[in-house]
């Protein structure tokens, strides 16, 4: 099979400008890797390693080369790190290997995000995804090349191919919408009117060519590319010899709407429209923010994916759909600078549910991960629900978001589940008696606390005070823990002035300069007596009548925030937490003093049974990543129940909804996973304390209070011999 004659070969178009850029900094030290990303050291090893693979590259011994390069990467991270991962994606891509190149080239723009070949990276993965036939996520790396700084020659060979999809039409509309706000209107014209002179000298078009740069410098005489565009209608030739980045097959439609029918060359996928892929594996679809403000989260996510489905064997193809945004690049005095942008709720909900379309009806995935957030998990449930698409929402808490339909799954515990559980747990397992409770101002917080609320009244119980706060808003919750102590003060109105009182007061209470004549306790264990005036203040005494407070918060941020003001307004309570407060890594972060404050908080989480799974998995992640999970093992469990699913036979949608909708008893990653009969939330809670370590340990019998019953309250002897056992009240027959 020969290549098509508009295809110019890898070295055609990679090699002139990249092999020269890699020669040149040969001389490059530590400071060119990214600061931000893995430690580097100079090698000399790494040095004869890069020479000898390039050596091979140009000498077309692809396969050597790549031995050379995957040595390389294997090695320390060093000076040749990110150039010789660069180097091997691109001999991926000339052996064909594109799922190989296309893993090395995201390792590029992953670990070492100011590295100079970033962009080179971005273009590749562009490449590899349209070689897979995988177009959106195509036109989605070459947007974000033309989005962000990068040399003028890639982004021209960016706007080339990004013409390439639009005019052959390879996503529809409504995908390439999706791209529209990540580029920006003006920047995506530019780019499209340029690119089309491109394209079309590409395919040997001369006159359509030399028409479209007139067009471009009659429409933008100031456009990036005039320079370009100008210098091409002076020199036909010099535009190719400034390509960057290898070439991805484009399928041309000729100006009179014909199909070139150009052969394909030997070892390239064929182009033709419609096919799944080449090895016709299922896919599935990934819909998350991967670019903006909330890109890390979606990245965290991906990254657990991506492990189940290596892990599982690679059972599938994941198709991403990114429904973010990056901020856009303007041209200010000061030069180019991000801008950020704060984008409607209603942009946000319309990229989710253009997104879930095409995963859904372009893609055919078997089933969706995601979203991120509530508001676009509803949305997509609707579409995923009308289209008979099973969908895990792998994070959102929102509740009855399972009854938009019997496709829709929820991993993570949603807020009612939540406070029935610990209210549960602190009236019948704890004993308490006396309660309340602070939640954010959404409707997060008041789900939880009317359902805490509730089970607390149903076992006798009472909340006597419930407030409210504007998550991540509220700094002071002087007003708050204030109207508490009068709660607290309303059901013990007269706490009596004793030493234990004194004593647990702070010393700031207590006058110890030259002048004072002793102490509160000295006072009062000399016997005289303590005039109104000299008495504490209201304020100073430790209330204890309220026996826990449900703290519930959207951020760990505020939980530490609630935890020491609530130590400093003196209420001896038990703190009672939702699953936000279990955060190991924002614990272990905190100074010693600070974990004083949220010590002994009893929290419920999907987390904590599986402690050695949950370990375990941490360790694979930051073996395969280099660095920690976060939000990844929810992503993992997402797609590991999928792959478990479809290994075990499911191979349609439907199929695949009932296996899910029956799954009981999972031991995930992020926490154990079962779905209840006729409800698709996850329903398994664990009860964990942070001990006094800063450790979240699940509750041990240790923890529970003594249930022994006084010898008072025993049946007195006498009284056992006149009755018969069975609380009739009979006496025994004589």
């Amino acid at each position: 099979m020969k290549r098509p004659a508009d295809i110019l070969t890898h070295r055609d178009l990679f090699l002139p400008l990249l092999l020269w850029a890699l020669l040149l900094s040969a001389v490059a030290t530590v400071s060119a890797q990214n600061s931000s990303g893995p430690r580097v050291v100079y090698s000399r090893v790494a040095e004869r390693l890069f020479a000898k693979g390039l050596e091979r590259y140009e000498d077309t011994e692809f396969a050597k080369a790549r031995d050379s390069f995957q040595e390389l990467s294997g090695m320390r991270a060093n000076q040749r790190t990110s150039a010789g991962l660069l180097m091997l994606s691109a001999t991926q891509v000339k052996l064909g290997e594109y799922r190989l190149a296309l893993e090395a080239a995201r390792r590029v723009e992953r670990d070492y995000q100011s590295s100079r070949y970033v962009a080179d990276a971005r273009l590749i993965a562009g490449d590899c995804y349209y070689f897979m036939r995988r177009y959106y996520e195509a036109a989605s790396q070459y947007g974000r090349i033309l989005a962000t700084p990068a040399p003028l020659p890639l982004q021209a060979s960016a706007a080339e191919r990004l013409v390439g999809i639009v005019k052959n039409r390879s996503i529809t509309a409504d995908a390439f919408d999706l791209i529209r706000p990540q580029v920006g209107e003006d920047r995506l014209r530019d780019a499209l009117l340029f690119g089309e002179a491109r394209w079309y000298r590409r395919l040997g078009w001369e006159q359509q060519a030399r028409a479209a740069a007139r067009t471009y410098l009659a429409e933008l005489p100031d456009g990036i590319f005039s320079g370009l565009a100008a210098r091409s209608l002076r020199e036909p030739e010099a535009i190719r010899a400034r390509e960057t980045s290898i070439r991805t097959a484009v399928r041309a439609d000729t100006p009179d709407d014909r199909v070139s029918t150009a052969s394909a060359s030997e070892g390239s996928p064929t182009i033709s429209k419609g096919t799944i892929s080449r090895d016709s594996k299922p896919r599935l679809g990934v819909l998350l923010p991967l670019s903006g403000p909330e890109g890390h989260y979606g990245q965290e996510l991906l990254s657990g994916i991506r492990l189940a489905n290596e892990e599982a064997g690679y059972p599938f193809d994941l198709v991403e759909a990114d429904t973010g945004r990056e901020y856009p690049w303007i041209d200010t005095y000061l030069g180019r600078e991000q801008v950020h942008i704060e984008q409607s709720e209603g942009s946000k909900l319309l990229r989710t549910v253009q997104a879930a379309r095409y995963l859904i009806e372009e893609q055919e995935v078997i089933a969706l991960i995601g979203p991120l957030f509530s508001s676009s998990c509803v949305v997509a449930a609707s579409v995923a629900e009308d289209a008979g698409v099973p969908l895990i929402a792998p994070l959102t808490q929102q509740s009855g978001l399972d009854s938009l339909g019997q496709f829709i799954f929820q991993l993570n515990i949603v807020a009612e589940v939540q406070g029935k559980a610990l209210a549960e747990y602190a009236t019948l397992v704890l004993g308490l008696e006396t309660l309340a409770v602070l939640s954010p101002l959404t409707d997060y917080g008041l789900s939880f606390s009317l359902a805490f609320a509730d089970a607390v009244e149903d076992n006798g119980g009472t909340v006597v005070h419930s407030d409210w706060y504007v998550p991540e808003e509220t700094r002071d919750f002087k007003n708050q823990f204030q109207a508490m102590r009068q709660a607290g003060f309303r059901l013990d109105p007269d706490p009596e002035v004793t030493p234990a009182v004194f004593d647990s007061l702070s010393m700031v209470v207590l006058d110890s300069s030259p002048e004072s004549e002793g102490t509160f306790y000295e006072l009062l264990e000399t016997g005289e007596e303590v005039s109104p005036e000299d008495q504490p203040d209201s304020t100073e005494i430790f209330i204890d009548a309220i026996e826990g407070i449900a703290v519930v918060v959207e951020s760990f941020e505020d939980a530490k925030r609630i935890a020491a003001q609530l130590r400093f307004h003196r209420l001896r309570t038990q703190v009672l937490g939702n699953d936000i407060w279990y955060d190991p890594d924002g614990i272990r972060q905190m100074t010693a003093p600070d974990r004083e404050y949220v010590k002994g908080c009893i929290l419920v989480s999907g987390r904590g049974q599986g402690a050695t799974a949950e370990r375990d998995f941490t360790d694979r992640f930051r073996r395969r990543f280099g660095r920690d999970p976060g939000y990844a093992g929810f992503g993992y469990d997402a797609a590991a129940i999928v792959a478990a699913g479809w290994l075990e036979g499911n191979e349609s949608r439907g199929a695949m909804r009932d296996w899910l909708a029956a799954l009981t008893d999972y031991d995930g990653v992020s926490g154990r996973i079962s779905f209840p009969p006729g409800r698709r939330a996850n329903d398994e809670l664990n009860l964990v304390k942070i001990d006094s370590r800063g450790r979240l340990v699940p509750l041990a019998v240790g923890d529970l209070p003594d249930i022994a019953v006084p010898e008072d309250d025993l049946p007195v002897p006498d009284m056992m011999e006149d009755y018969d056992g069975t609380g009739s009240g009979d006496r025994l027959p004589e």
